[in-house]
């Protein structure tokens, strides 16, 4: 099916053609000098001092959990201790799958907070539900452009003396009410450059770090655990005086590195943030008043939370499981293609008898909630007056079609 308002679009345009055949003509298509170009403005623009490039929004959750989990065992002095098999990780149960494999990957156990109904983030209070003392880290997870408690929520690990990892994929942009940008909070945070997300480098994703010593391990995870960015003096007592030192490897790493070309399209995309998220905001704001008739069929996650969203896509979520239900029917009609928020809940998916859940996992009523009834569409900053005087139109309909 063709749909007049779909849930992702292509945003590249000739300027990122060029810049990918410029790319192409030189001759030198992998790592290089443009992914070190596209790191160094991301961290300019975050105020931190790296950019790690990867392949994708995931690779970049893999790799940032990872080097935090590692920097906790070789320098427990700088974590609080270190991160050991059977310890825990908090991490609301709306979120992405591959965010909660790399917890695993370290014979870690996931445990699944719930979430605020307007923002669709863990609070303090949600994590402080759940922590236990073998708790050591939070994954924060700002869902599409909403930045939530994050603020509130550095401000408690910082107190109980937590990690703070934010999964940022759907989150660029966005800035918390303290002023903050995310991709500046907690220890580390992952972005994802995917092509629907707000700028895309095709696939493609970064860590951003204040802290050096995670942004080396970053470096070598990356790269297959080379020793080449690993300050190894800081690290390790290793004899490696008969290891070229071109080749050294140190940590088991993985090869999740980005290309020049990826990142030629993404400094492009970097150019525009501003004016993509402002346009998002503009789109969602008259969005959201086009419902403002309908509050007691559907509401709007986040439709009140001012001008530091940056809205990746359109949540919505019904009174009923039958109105939620009769809206996407009478939306798809129209034309208007939608899908669930996220997961919804992870605990109602297959995997997640596969993540070794603690026997003490609660229920968590809100993300079953968004489970049952929620729902969102697609959000086009380049949408015209034209084509969002339909989307209202639509809104409206799948909101009194009773």
């Amino acid at each position: 099916m063709t749909y007049r308002v779909p849930l992702s679009y292509n945003s590249v345009g000739e300027a990122e053609i060029e810049a990918a055949n410029a790319v192409l003509r030189s001759g030198y298509l992998t790592q290089g000098s443009r992914v070190s170009e596209f790191e160094a403005k991301l961290a300019e623009f975050h105020g931190v001092r790296h950019a790690v490039l990867v392949n994708s929004g995931s690779s970049a959750n893999l790799v940032g959990i990872e080097a935090a989990v590692y920097l906790s065992q070789l320098r427990p002095d700088l974590t609080g201790g270190p991160i050991l098999t059977g310890d825990e990780v908090v991490i609301q149960g709306l979120n992405w799958p591959s965010t909660l494999k790399p917890i695993v990957n370290h014979g870690l156990i996931p445990v699944l907070c719930d979430v605020d109904p307007e923002t669709l983030s863990a609070t303090p209070e949600h994590i402080d539900a759940v922590r236990t003392e073998r708790t050591r880290m939070v994954i924060a997870v700002p869902v599409l452009g909403n930045p939530g408690a994050l603020d509130e929520l550095e401000a408690y690990c910082r107190e109980t003396g937590l990690l703070l990892f934010v999964d940022g994929c759907e989150s660029l942009g966005a800035v918390t009410p303290a002023g903050r940008r995310v991709g500046s909070i907690g220890l580390a945070t992952a972005f994802s450059f995917y092509f629907s997300h707000h700028i895309t480098t095709i696939e493609g994703g970064v860590v951003l770090t204040d802290d050096d010593h995670l942004a080396d391990l970053c470096y070598a995870l990356r790269a297959h655990g080379w020793s080449r960015n690993l300050r190894l003096e800081e690290f390790l007592d290793l004899d490696t005086s008969r290891v070229d030192p071109r080749f050294c490897f140190v940590i088991p790493g993985y090869n999740v590195r980005s290309t020049d070309l990826n990142a030629a399209i993404g400094l492009v995309q970097l150019e525009r943030l501003e004016e993509i998220v402002a346009a998002r905001q503009r789109i969602a704001r008259n969005r959201v008043a086009a419902l403002a008739e309908h509050q007691d069929v559907v509401t709007v996650p986040g439709g009140s939370y001012g001008d530091g969203h940056s809205w990746m896509t359109f949540p919505m979520v019904f009174a009923t499981n039958e109105a939620r239900d009769r809206a996407q029917s009478r939306l798809e009609e129209l034309g208007v293609e939608t899908r669930p928020i996220i997961v919804g809940n992870t605990l109602r998916h297959p995997l997640a008898r596969n993540l070794a859940l603690s026997p003490d996992q609660r229920e968590l009523p809100v993300c079953d909630a968004i489970f049952e009834r929620g729902l969102m569409i697609g959000l086009n900053p380049s949408s015209d007056e034209e084509t969002e005087t339909w989307v209202h139109h639509c809104l409206r309909e799948a909101a009194r079609d009773r």
